[in-house]
């Protein structure tokens, strides 16, 4: 094998412990999803930063390819070996210590394989809250969600990932680790180096550490599952809702009712909070340092005597708050309904979601009639997840191809008409790579890959994501 030396290199650094080989690979060497599988000669698993330098420059000795793998839970390829070039896949799932916890600073450091639940759990052991969450919090790595500049329930309140990350450790393509675990709020001595890494998917370095930072955990919080009476409406309701509640409104969820009825039946734990039926429910939550349930009681009357809601349940204890995000984390499509699909991550201007689902609607039927769309999502930052299930279909069916394809050309178009985003928080991955041109200007792809070039010249990193550096040069590499 013309790389078995680096392979017995990195075997030596790790140990047996830091190796996976053989018919192990396979569950690495995929996406959650199935739809995106590759080939690795090894998986990587660093116990340290200083073992993680190692195995780089090992390969960039080598010119082996480094796929950088959190927890794997994304939904766009993006942690899958993609290519012919050999690789191997480096995962920090043993870099999975919390470093330090510091309330009065409000921060927390930890490594990059810390699962998200166990930074959550830290931070409430001291009174603070931490505002990343997602579905896959029991299994989603901090240094992924760092990588794909991850988004969630919580981006309403408190924004994106890159709105948590103070500070950051990472490993450069050529080895070397670069120290910035800063934990201060203030800092304009120069170029914020830290957020060229954050949302890259692994292309510019791999992020070891963090500083993050935490938030007052409210003394209260409660959410409720309400009936839309009418989507045309939904503005002037996320608008209510913001009234009442200010900066204590820190989730805004849109939930469509088929998707509802179908987790129902599937999962047998989940109870249905309303006795109301309706095509679209949302789900609110308030939280503060006061009591809720007053402002709760406020908003669900004057939205039932504005004929926005027709039904709303206001969780009174853990059981019933647990169910309504249970169900939540449920209703993806995904989870529920088999066959092709075609899925977006959509990312509009907040007023422009009705008119943009309506008009995904009739684009879509104007393509086949029979053509199903489904989405769901976080109504407060205007990003929809959104799905489209052409039936029929087989293997080397051409016609259903090419259907398939004009949807998917047609929906991206509209997107951006609207000046919206076809990678909200999800990433570009595999998924985008060849779809994300249509949406920037060649000028930015130019500017990128000017930043790839200088950090990684070999092209060793994550390769085949994102975009491709040799369709938009960098005036270095056409030097």
């Amino acid at each position: 094998m013309a790389h078995a030396r680096a392979l017995e290199e990195i075997r030596t650094a790790l140990g047996s412990k830091g190796v996976i080989e053989g018919d192990d690979l396979a569950a690495f060497t995929q996406d959650i999803r199935g739809a995106y599988k590759g080939q690795a000669l090894l998986l990587a698993r660093p116990a340290s930063t200083e073992e993680a330098a190692a195995v780089v420059r090992i390969c960039a000795a080598h010119d082996l390819v480094i796929v950088p793998q959190g927890g794997n839970t994304g939904l766009c390829g993006g942690a899958v070996p993609r290519g012919a070039r050999p690789s191997i896949i480096l995962s920090l799932s043993r870099m999975n210590k919390i470093i330090s916890v510091d309330p009065e600073r409000y921060t927390i450091t930890a490594e990059a394989g810390c699962i998200l639940q166990s930074i959550h759990d830290a931070a409430a052991q001291v009174d603070r809250a931490f505002a990343m969450d997602w579905g896959a919090r029991g299994s989603a790595t901090i240094g992924g969600g760092i990588s794909t500049n991850a988004g969630g329930i919580n981006v309403l309140r408190f924004g994106n990932t890159r709105d948590q990350v103070l500070g950051l450790e990472a490993v450069l393509p050529d080895g070397r680790i670069w120290n910035g675990l800063r934990a201060l709020r203030k800092d304009s001595s120069g170029y914020d180096l830290k957020h060229l890494f954050i949302g890259a998917e692994g292309t510019l370095g791999i992020v070891t550490k963090a500083v993050l930072k935490l938030h007052p955990k409210p003394a209260f919080e409660q959410s409720m599952w309400a009936a839309v009476a009418d989507l045309d409406r939904l503005m002037e309701l996320f608008v209510l809702a913001r009234s009442v509640a200010s900066e204590g409104l820190t989730a805004f969820e849109l939930v469509p009712g088929y998707t509802y009825e179908m987790a129902l039946t599937k999962y047998s734990g989940l109870m249905r909070p309303v006795e109301a039926r309706a095509d679209w429910y949302v789900i609110v939550r308030f939280s503060g340092q006061q009591p809720v349930t007053d402002k709760f009681e406020d908003f669900f009357a004057r939205a039932f005597e504005a004929g926005l809601l027709t039904d709303g349940a206001l969780a009174q204890t853990i059981a019933q708050e647990n169910n309504i995000w249970n169900l939540r984390d449920e209703i993806p499509p995904l989870k529920l309904i088999k066959g092709k699909m075609l899925k977006w991550d959509v990312s509009v201007p907040i007023d422009k979601i009705v008119p943009f689902l309506a008009h995904a609607q009739r684009s879509a039927h104007a393509i086949r009639e029979d053509l199903r769309v489904i989405a769901f999502g976080h109504v407060g930052d205007g990003n929809l997840h959104m799905s489209i299930f052409p039936e029929g279909g087989s293997p080397g069916d051409a016609a259903f191809d090419a259907m398939c394809t004009r949807v998917v050309s047609e929906i991206d178009k509209l997107i951006w008409s609207y000046g919206g985003s076809i990678c909200a928080e999800h990433g570009v991955g595999v998924e985008n790579f060849d779809r994300l041109p249509g949406q920037k200007p060649a000028i930015e792809f130019e500017m990128m890959a000017r930043v790839r070039d200088i950090f990684d010249p070999q092209g060793l990193f994550n390769p085949g994501k994102i975009f491709d550096p040799k369709r938009f040069p960098s005036a270095s590499a056409a030097e």
